[in-house]
């Protein structure tokens, strides 16, 4: 055991991590009157286990007479020691924080207030916001001095606040520029927050002004808009800025007045033009499209980008995955895909052979791209192609959310061969689609019926009963404390014959496209007649609300034998 005879924080560690904490670690242990101790948990594997100690490093407080705390503070030294100085004096006093706490009076005036401001809601119990909190404050102190401001709102008293922005999740960043939302895509840490933000205060709409910034400014990687106009004061310019600002993060936009550079570039008229990169240049599609209206909304252009930024035969990457390819069926072709110089070559021959293919099938809707097997390497493995000894693999993304793996043993051609016979069975639905399932328990007895994927449709989907379900995952704490109370809830409606509550883990089964998981847990209700629309349930995970929630819901449960 520990020899607890004053307060002291203790760090098990080994590793790389560790060893970047160290010197910070040093100088705050000189700041501290608390003493601070290391344990190396490689030698010390029984009093690491004792502790559970999972990862490294793990900082841990202890107070005579009481349990350890878990650290939770940043890893530089000041971090160090303004956390433990919290925890051990009565008489500290914290320096006020950069983030400035808004409640429902403030927020408008805030937002209105100052240009740019990011906001996060969060939840004082929430573990991801206890993690961001040091992070976000260090980013806020970076950023003093300009005219970008960091705040949060504690969405467990701001309820209505929160209602308000449907957050429903913790934590979840908003940008308001201008009093207007937009999504928070950037990093969690404090650099990346800088950064990002300090992006967020550039203008959307890029000016250029020469034929050569212009070719500067144009992705090799990515499709470039440029709206060409003779004057600033036309009204489809003023909807390419505001559209630039909704899709700043999803394209490069530009406005040129330069008549040199409307001449370079073949533009006779106020037009907005996108231009591909020469590494999607085909026989098969334009190297550039024009918008088609001299008049459009905002709404118009938004939609002109999203339908018309993916070439043919795209390179799908984890960055642009939520944003470019979220039309289906989509066809995705798995290989060592590298557009760097070096292999170019040899990733445009196999993306070539692909787009003869995918020109076949553009009139039948289907959609086609090309990833890096090892970028998506958790996407094969997920459907079972992470060994299968192709060279190529191909995995396509259904409507139904189903996916549709090229299965090795039926299949073990060069891609030229096994791509066209693919395509041919899966137009004429003879490819049968992956579902990943958990198996069945043997003995399900309890209260609560479990389910899987193999049998969520036949159970859930049955129209004679209207059916509670819960998506858990089995390391969330949330999900075990709600465990016996919804036992206890099935328990006490076990009367009611055309009910059924059950409980499918959804870290291991695939789950219906229109059941949304955003947490755990995250519980729908199917009534009869409704089970392509289930209900989310948002209230509190109490057995009378969900009673009440049900009965407000149900089509066949909790009737008289009189009303059935």
């Amino acid at each position: 055991m520990l020899p607890v005879i004053q307060r002291y924080t203790v760090c098990y560690y080994r590793c790389d991590h560790c060893k970047a904490l160290a010197p910070e670690y040093a100088k705050a242990a000189k700041k501290l009157k608390v003493p601070l101790a290391k344990v190396d948990a490689v030698v010390e594997t029984k009093l690491a286990e004792t502790y559970n100690i999972k990862g490294f490093p793990t900082l841990k407080l202890w107070r005579s007479g009481k349990d350890p705390i878990d650290y939770n503070g940043g890893r530089e030294s000041d971090e160090i020691v303004q956390w433990v100085s919290e925890k051990t004096d009565p008489t500290y006093e914290s320096p006020s924080s950069a983030v400035a706490k808004l409640t429902k009076e403030v927020f408008s005036e805030f937002i209105t207030l100052h240009r740019l401001v990011l906001i996060k809601f969060y939840a004082p119990w929430c573990g991801h916001c206890k993690k961001l909190a040091p992070e976000y404050e260090k980013a806020a102190k970076k950023l003093k001095g300009t005219d970008i401001m960091l705040a949060e709102v504690d969405s467990t008293t701001e309820k209505n606040l929160s209602a308000e922005f449907d957050i429903t999740g913790y934590p979840t960043l908003y940008i308001f520029r201008n009093g207007k939302k937009f999504d928070y895509k950037g990093p969690r840490d404090a650099e990346g927050i800088v950064k990002y933000m300090l992006e967020q205060a550039e203008p959307a709409l890029r000016k250029i002004t020469s034929v050569k910034e212009a070719q500067h400014f144009m992705r090799k990687d990515d499709v470039t808009v440029i709206g060409f106009f003779s004057d600033d004061k036309t009204e489809l310019l003023d909807s390419l800025s505001n559209a630039a600002e909704m899709m700043r993060n999803d394209f490069n936009i530009a406005v040129c007045l330069e008549v040199d550079v409307k001449k370079h570039f073949q533009i006779d008229s106020d037009r907005i033009v996108m231009f591909f990169p020469e590494i999607y240049w085909s026989k098969y599609e334009p190297k550039r499209i024009a918008y088609g209206k001299e008049v459009g909304t905002v709404e118009d252009l938004v939609t002109f980008l999203q339908e018309n930024s993916t070439p043919l035969v795209g390179h799908r990457t984890k960055k642009n995955v939520a944003t470019r390819y979220t039309k289906f069926p989509l066809v995705v072709i798995y290989y060592n895909v590298d557009f760097s110089l070096e292999y170019r070559e040899g990733t445009q021959y196999w993306r070539k052979k692909v787009l003869e293919i995918a020109s076949q099938y553009r009139k039948d809707k289907y959609h086609f791209a090309v990833s890096d097997e090892d970028e998506f390497a958790d996407e094969l493995a997920a459907v079972g192609l992470d060994d299968s000894g192709l060279e190529h693999n191909v995995l396509v993304f259904g409507y139904d959310g189903k996916k549709y793996p090229m299965r090795p043993n039926e299949f073990d051609n060069e891609l030229a061969e096994n791509l066209p016979a693919f395509m041919k069975k899966l137009s004429s639905g003879k490819i049968k689609p992956f579902v990943k399932s958990a198996p069945l328990p043997k003995d399900d007895k309890g209260p609560v019926k479990t389910v899987a994927a193999s049998n969520f449709a036949q159970v859930v989907f049955d129209e004679t009963k209207d059916v509670l379900v819960e998506f858990y995952a089995p390391w969330c704490g949330h999900c075990k404390a709600f465990e016996p109370k919804y036992k206890e809830l099935a328990m006490k409606l076990k009367s009611e014959p055309n009910l059924l509550l059950v409980k499918i883990d959804a870290t291991v089964n695939d789950i219906p496209k229109n059941y949304g998981i955003s947490g755990f847990p995250t519980i729908y209700f199917a009534p009869a007649g409704k089970k392509k629309e289930p209900i989310k349930y948002e209230g509190n995970r109490d057995l009378n609300d969900l009673t009440d929630f049900m009965k407000r819901h149900a089509s066949v449960a909790f009737r008289s034998k009189t009303e059935l």
